[in-house]
């Protein structure tokens, strides 16, 4: 009897190898998770606060260890700023108006508070420290 090309053993296996490297692609470390809209860029770990339109969520890039927040503008110099990071796994988030998304695994946080929509995750997004001097914003480590 001739022995088959592929085992059975190596056949039942296989789904489970296909789906685990199509989960390992989804949380690819080059997906940072904002898609086609970008945060903005703080190179010297300040941003201008006229880049920060009023009574808008916008993204910004402080650089350095976990680098994305969520800066909450209002009017003025009313800031707000939460981690730009799922609570559940820690993946980067993308903006979507006033949503934010969770590429990885469907989290939704409502981007003016930090709060959960929709799971996995339960915690809400933690505040992070900012402060306006002048007319910059700096992230206080």
């Amino acid at each position: 009897m001739e022995r088959p090309c592929l085992s059975r053993r190596h056949a039942l296996l296989f789904p489970a190898t296909a789906a685990g490297l199509g989960g390992l692609a989804a949380c690819a470390p080059e997906d940072e998770g904002f898609g086609t809209s970008g945060p903005l860029r703080a190179e010297d770990g300040t941003i201008p606060l006229t880049e920060i339109p009023e009574n808008a969520s916008t993204m910004v890039n402080f650089g350095g260890q976990q680098p994305f927040v969520l800066i909450v503008r209002g009017a003025g110099d009313d800031l707000a700023a939460y981690s730009g990071y799922c609570t559940h796994n820690g993946c980067a988030l993308s903006q979507e108006e006033s949503v934010l998304d969770c590429p990885c695994h469907g989290s939704r946080f409502d981007a003016e508070t930090g709060e959960v929509l929709r799971g996995p995750a339960t915690r809400h997004l933690p505040e992070v420290e900012v402060v306006v001097e002048g007319d910059v914003v700096h992230r206080v480590r």
